[in-house]
């Protein structure tokens, strides 16, 4: 299990402060895509599940993978490109979440070699890895000096998030790929073209009290620090509250065990509670289920994205389960599925040529495809889209910056149209930098996925009517 486990949840649970790490910062400029990293695989994070799943990447000829919807999607002409490169900037916290670069990467080498690459032109990386906190503002710094960056992209980032964006704002147009924190959702430096943490969290509650409508009480476990507990009492427990329903709350530790899981369950009353919400990394998710099994009970759970993947699956099946994930339960993410690709939403060309592109990480045995990685390979599709617009030779900061503010979907794999700037949500006007305000609920269940409410079934949840 990747080192990030015990710190994934401060950041994606969002709305808090989150602590500082360590490490080391590194920058290289007009990189080659595929030496952006050296590391690429992953557990889930708030992304999306549905219908008819399997263990195993899906096949995709039959649902709509390839270049079709890719060539409309982007406006560009099939072959390869030519000439001088169109620069990304690229900042990401690659020790805990190489994933993002896994996408990034893969977008970019099938985009130059069968998209025509942007306006005729191959897309390159300057990256810039944090690790620290201070990193955001010299990363910030280096890309918004150098002129030949059309745009910056972040991954996923747990520090410096202010300190970059400050640095960033008003010089270099931004597309936030994969916010985590407050910083990440309030900044006026850049948009994020997915509902993030403030549209997952608080969809999910709103499926708990529109659509289940047997659940009276309900158990929550989040992650005992400031921004797991900010996502329980900021996003999931107002919608629960006004609803009537009564609801306890345990917060885990990051490191936990799973014997100190399983006492949480015991705290919480997993056992007698119409429902189990688990706000948790993926290991924390694994430990929730090996307690389950424990304890002797089956709640029942709903979670985010965050607990499927590959370690979960991995860990069942050394469990002797066949499924993907724990049956039963219900997932939250952004309204389309990995396991399930259908074509309008381009999630069947992100499936096809993920794994044709994807590289896995350094001694991994799959590539992990979830989480992280779709929405970044979507970003950079969807500024190749831009590029494609303004032509090659108009990519000044405010002619991006225009297309990225005025961009109204759709949204590659992302449900909804987008409103860029204007979201409210459980009446808070504070989410300046996100663009989505619809998210799905999907379910699995004896070997399939169900979709309940989600871009699929033509019912998702939009957060900014609960």
């Amino acid at each position: 299990m990747r080192k990030r486990n015990a710190t994934l949840a401060a950041g994606l649970l969002v709305l808090g402060t989150v602590a500082a790490a360590c490490s080391e910062k590194s920058s290289s400029t007009a990189t080659t895509a595929a030496a952006t990293t050296a590391a690429a695989t992953t557990t889930a994070a708030s992304a999306d599940t549905t219908a008819a799943a399997t263990t195993e990447a899906p096949t995709t000829a039959a649902a709509g993978g390839g270049n079709e919807w890719a060539l409309k999607y982007t406006g560009g002409k099939e072959g390869a490109a030519s000439g001088a490169p169109v620069l990304i900037g690229y900042v990401n916290q690659e020790d805990f979440f190489p994933e993002n670069t896994i996408g990034l990467n893969a977008a970019i080498k099938y985009i130059n070699t069968e998209l025509g690459g942007a306006a005729g032109r191959p897309l390159d990386v300057v990256a810039c890895k944090i690790s620290v906190a201070e990193d955001g503002a010299k990363c910030g710094t280096e890309l918004a000096n150098n002129p030949d960056v059309a745009v910056v992209v972040t991954g996923t980032i747990l520090y410096g998030n202010k300190e970059l964006y400050d640095a960033l704002n008003g010089k270099k147009p931004v597309i936030i790929g994969n916010g985590v924190t407050s910083d990440d959702f309030t900044t006026p430096a850049g948009q994020s073209f997915t509902a993030g943490s403030p549209g997952v969290i608080t969809g999910m509650a709103g499926f708990v009290t529109q659509q289940l409508t047997d659940v009276k009480s309900v158990a929550i476990l989040a992650s005992n620090n400031p921004a797991g507990q900010a996502a329980a009492d900021l996003l999931f427990k107002p919608v629960i509250e006004k609803a009537g329903l009564k609801f306890t709350y345990v917060g885990v530790d990051d490191t936990a065990t799973a014997a100190d899981v399983q006492q949480s369950l015991t705290a919480v009353g997993a056992d007698k509670a119409d429902l189990l919400a688990v706000l948790l990394t993926v290991q924390q998710c694994i430990n929730v289920y090996d307690a389950d099994k424990a304890l002797g009970i089956t709640p029942k759970v709903l979670t985010t994205g965050l607990c499927f993947g590959t370690p979960m699956t991995d860990h069942l099946k050394t469990a002797g389960e066949s499924g993907p994930v724990p049956d039963g339960w219900y997932f939250g993410g952004y309204g389309y599925s990995y396991f399930a690709p259908d074509a309008d939403s381009g999630m069947a060309t992100y499936i096809d040529k993920i794994q044709k592109y994807g590289v896995p990480a350094p001694g991994a045995k799959t590539l992990e495809y979830t989480g992280f990685a779709g929405p970044e390979f979507a970003n950079v599709m969807t500024f190749t889209k831009f590029v494609n617009e303004l032509g090659a030779d108009k990519l000044d900061y405010e002619s991006v910056n225009g297309k990225i503010r005025g961009f109204t979907g759709p949204m590659m794999i992302q449900v909804g149209p987008l409103n860029c700037g204007k979201q409210v949500i459980l009446g808070l006007p504070i989410f300046i930098s996100v663009c989505a305000s619809e998210m799905g609920i999907q379910q699995y269940k004896d070997g399939k996925w169900t979709s309940l409410a989600d871009g699929l079934n033509g019912k998702p949840i939009d957060v900014t009517k609960l």
